[in-house]
């Protein structure tokens, strides 16, 4: 396989990781409110070939997605909450739950029966 045909799957296959689905998450709704998580994404690659009497190519490569941020859009009301580096996104998840809880709680007993 071509150095050039590596670098053309390697590229559309980037293509498909890196799409704003990946960078923008899945919004998560309760009640009134919806959390959007926000991530950054690292792709790093390297190729190499060889043309002659014996064509030899070869590619590798990594990729690292981060959770950065969420987003908590109530109403009118956007709030940016950020992650730590020290913070995990899942402690940073448990930050905010009690918000949430709270919020389906009062959107469930507003609920009939």
């Amino acid at each position: 396989m071509s150095v050039e045909t590596i670098a053309e799957t390697l590229l559309e296959k980037l293509k498909t990781i890196a799409k704003i689905e990946t960078v923008i998450g899945e919004p998560i709704h309760s009640g009134d409110s919806t959390v959007v998580p926000v991530s950054r994404i690292s792709v790093g690659m390297g190729m190499a070939g060889h043309t002659g009497k014996g064509d030899t190519a070869s590619s590798g490569g990594g990729l690292r997605i981060d959770p950065v941020a969420f987003l908590v859009l109530k109403g009118d009301d956007v709030k940016v909450l950020p992650i730590e580096k020290a913070q995990t996104a899942l402690s940073k998840i448990a930050d905010i739950t009690p918000d949430v809880l709270a919020l389906l709680l009062k959107s469930i007993s507003k609920t009939p029966p």
